[in-house]
């Protein structure tokens, strides 16, 4: 809870979503893995407006689930002078995801939703959502 309070947070002091492109930069690898899941292929090109909170990635909807619908809007984590210290980009805004981050969209009561997707075991969520973790 206290994660998806500080990612609300940061949305709503005014940060914004700078795209999985500028993500791609320093983390080639884990943008590579992300792009190769569901999250990356499925963009809101007819969804119903309530359908776009998940579907679609900050207050500029980008499409699908990019790095910063879990991570956090990324304009003031995301300069490298900021990102190189791990605290000093959670300070920024950062957000280190937790299982409950998933469960905002895919428990989040919608009809259809709720109990079809099989949640990986706690432990093993982050490897599940890139594959690989980041260096």
């Amino acid at each position: 809870m206290i994660l998806f309070v500080l990612w609300a947070a940061g949305a709503l002091l005014g940060a914004t979503t700078v795209g999985a492109e500028s993500c791609k930069l320093c983390h080639r690898s884990v943008y590579q893995s992300w792009a190769a899941t569901p999250h990356a292929n499925r963009a809101p090109s007819a969804f119903e407006e309530r359908c776009l909170l998940c579907h679609a990635t900050g207050k500029e909807r980008l499409p699908a689930v990019q790095c910063e619908a879990c991570h956090g809007p990324g304009s003031d984590y995301s300069p490298p002078e900021v990102m190189i210290d791990p605290e000093k980009a959670a300070l920024a805004g950062l957000v280190r995801p937790s299982l409950v981050v998933c469960e905002r969209c895919h428990e989040n009561g919608e009809p259809g939703h709720r109990g079809k997707l099989l949640m990986p075991e706690r432990n093993e969520w982050s490897r599940w959502i890139h594959e690989i973790e980041d260096p």
